[in-house]
């Protein structure tokens, strides 16, 4: 990103001053980045974290520069590790012309890391999305498809949230897209992209093409499912403007085992292109391949304390998991065993990583309700949408 001070001098002296405060990150090393003024870096690799000596702290540097020939004082900031970060800014000192200030910012963002997308006309056909056709893909040396829906007024310029609703055993992508990606399409008022991957059977991609196909699931067995999804990422964010640090993962009984799994080797900070933010899980169990987080994601879990088919303690080992990952302070959960569901946000996890586990009482199902409607797709949507930054 780059911010431009105008109305300078040319030539003259000015005094710059940067104010940081890392609130987000919660260790040295997770962001790093370089800022130059007028061409000169001023800062290598700089740890707000680190300098700071923690987080939330406030700390400033300053450095003396002269106005360019435009009569300008051009800010810079380019990523290392993860996005830049600025608090605020002041440039003092020569001859101010004409009586306005007018700071212009440029960014690579909105409110995140933008795709390689933006700004593009998509490659994808608008006859491909938003109808239930389904698009082809290879993984793993498989051929696969997958479901996409768009905003209505997608504009190329404009970031949006992704949404990755993985299916349960027997259900397939003509089914998500069916039920609205578990209902959250209708809450999104178009903020969001949505995609549900199909899984596979027997070693085969699963090709039925009604809302269901006996035996698909997501065994990952070599990780071909997260390739999968590493797949059509890459294929949406080439093709569509998202904000990279805003994909979220959904999904319930196996499509929540693949949630996790997904979640758990893509977080922030991992090896791959793109990280999880936020995963809400419903009624999950490892049936997709171990594996135990190391780094924090947002993390939202239901089950059911009568639940059948994956017990309750299933669900509740992989919250704990993620509430050791996220540096909670953990308390059991509130066990519901009549009445109405009661959902226990854990305290002190690290910021920008709320952790929710929600009881009910009731079985194997994605819809619970307290006698009515349905709770879980507006509690799922308001525990995603706090995560935007």
């Amino acid at each position: 990103m780059t911010y431009t001070i105008p109305n300078r001098t040319a030539g003259s002296p000015q005094t710059v001053t940067l104010y940081f405060a890392e609130t987000f990150v919660t260790a040295a090393g997770q962001r790093l980045f370089n800022v130059t003024i007028n061409g000169t870096q001023v800062l290598s690799s700089f740890d707000i974290y680190a300098s700071a000596g923690g987080q939330n702290r406030a700390i400033a540097r300053t450095f003396n520069t002269t106005a360019n020939g435009s009569g300008q004082v051009v800010i810079q900031f380019t990523a290392v590790t993860e996005n830049p970060k600025i608090n605020g800014i002041t440039v003092t000192g020569g001859a101010i012309i004409g009586p306005t200030l007018t700071p212009t910012a440029t960014a690579t963002g909105s409110s995140g890391t933008r795709s390689a997308g933006c700004g593009k006309t998509p490659g994808i056909s608008s006859s491909q999305y938003n109808n239930g056709s389904t698009i082809a893909i290879s993984a793993a040396g498989m051929n696969r498809r997958y479901i996409l829906n768009v905003p209505t007024n997608y504009n190329n310029n404009t970031a949006y949230k992704l949404i990755i609703a993985y299916h349960e055993l027997n259900g397939n992508d003509k089914e998500m897209y069916a039920n609205g990606y578990y209902h959250l399409l209708n809450l999104s008022n178009n903020s969001t992209i949505f995609v549900a991957p199909n899984g596979q059977k027997n070693g085969a991609a699963c090709t039925t093409t009604g809302t269901g196909d006996s035996g698909c699931g997501w065994p990952n067995p070599n990780n071909s499912d997260l390739q999968l999804a590493d797949a059509v990422v890459a294929q949406i964010t080439q093709n569509f403007c998202v904000n990279m640090d805003q994909i979220m993962v959904t999904g319930w009984s196996y499509g929540g085992s693949m949630s996790y799994k997904t979640a758990c080797e893509r977080p922030q900070g991992g090896t791959a292109s793109w990280y999880v933010r936020g995963a809400a899980i419903y009624s999950g169990a490892v049936l997709s391949g171990s594996c135990t987080p190391t780094k924090p994601v947002a993390y939202y879990a239901s089950h059911g304390t009568n639940d059948t088919v994956l017990s309750y303690d299933s669900g509740l080992s992989l919250f704990q998991n993620f509430a050791s990952a996220n540096k909670c302070t953990y308390q059991t959960p509130t066990r519901v065993t009549s009445g109405n569901h009661v959902c226990t946000t854990l305290s002190a996890c690290s910021t920008g990583y709320p952790t929710t586990f929600c009881s009910f009482n009731g079985g194997h199902t994605p819809d619970p309700s307290d006698g009515g409607a349905s709770w879980e797709y507006q509690n799922v949507w308001n525990f995603f949408t706090q995560l935007m930054r």
